[in-house]
């Protein structure tokens, strides 16, 4: 018989995580079912990793998007890596709806054991993402929001902090490289994407797609207070072509430094920091996901 893992963070979907335990388990009725939950940082990582070594043929992971990062950093790059499920209980779950995976977890638990996509994963010096890096106080802004803040505001929670910090409007002198192409701003924020779901926003890259085998930058120079909303709109709708603080760039590699170690935020956490080398695994991981044609909103 088939062998799943099932890493669950029972503080996620507002702590109702492990309620879906019954219900993953008997989709997954045609596989010995193992269920793991986390207690800490980097556990789901340390569960995937024991599913990689031990030969396991599926891996679910039922929490947001730190749980998701947490477990393909598991499993990204090892010998044999299991096909991924999701199960998606976090505040925004950018990359179930980048792969059309229903934010409704019974909807996500009926694709269990079906058909299955493969998908681009991203690596930042020695860690791995699957959805976006972020760099300047914005991001270091969101980063900072807390698990309480999380659960009690959910997405509101990432807006509060983030107005908060584009007000400062503080920038940096940073130099990013893409495919040998340098670009040396006073940027208030640099963001690199995988997919077309940034924060729930699928206007800002909507070209891209979960398997393109692409990086997808965006550099947000520093401007006048007054010109920060104009931009931030811009930014979010994708009607950033006539808008000269915004660089948008494609490449399969990227190296950013500044004058600064600004930490990264990767996957909404900070982790690591600058310099920064970015890579893409091309199709690296096979995720059960079906592509409706329909996206999640």
């Amino acid at each position: 018989m088939k062998k799943c893992m099932v890493i669950i963070n029972p503080s996620s979907g507002k702590e109702k995580a492990s309620e879906y335990e019954k219900k993953i388990i008997g989709q997954l009725h045609n596989y010995e079912v193992i269920v793991k939950e986390t207690a800490g940082e980097k556990d789901a990582t340390r569960f995937a990793k024991m599913a990689c070594d031990e030969q396991y043929d599926a891996v679910i992971l039922v929490g947001g998007d730190g749980t998701l990062n947490e477990g393909i950093n598991g499993i990204a790059e090892q010998p044999h890596r299991p096909v991924v499920g999701v199960v998606p209980l976090g505040t925004v779950n950018d990359f179930a709806r980048a792969l059309d995976i229903s934010l409704d977890p019974d909807e996500a638990i009926a694709l269990l054991g079906g058909k299955t996509t493969k998908a681009d994963i991203g690596k930042v010096n020695d860690h791995y993402f699957t959805n976006v890096i972020a760099i300047g106080l914005l991001a270091e802004a969101v980063g900072d929001v807390s698990v309480e803040q999380k659960t009690s505001l959910g997405s509101l929670a990432y807006l509060f902090e983030g107005v908060k910090a584009a007000i400062q409007n503080d920038s940096y002198e940073m130099e990013v490289t893409a495919d040998g192409q340098t670009y040396k701003e006073n940027m208030m924020l640099f963001i690199c994407v995988l997919t077309d779901s940034v924060g729930s926003f699928r206007q800002l890259n909507e070209d891209a797609d979960k398997s393109d085998g692409l990086l997808h930058g965006f550099i947000i120079k520093s401007t006048s207070t007054l010109q920060v909303v104009g931009t931030a709109k811009n930014l979010l709708t994708g009607n950033y072509e006539d808008d000269d603080n915004i660089i948008k760039l494609n490449a399969r590699e990227m190296h950013i430094k500044a004058t600064e170690a600004f930490p990264l935020n990767v996957d909404g956490d900070l982790i690591s920091q600058l310099p920064a080398k970015i890579s893409i695994l091309h199709n690296h991981i096979e995720f059960f996901a079906v592509n409706s044609g329909t996206r999640p909103k």
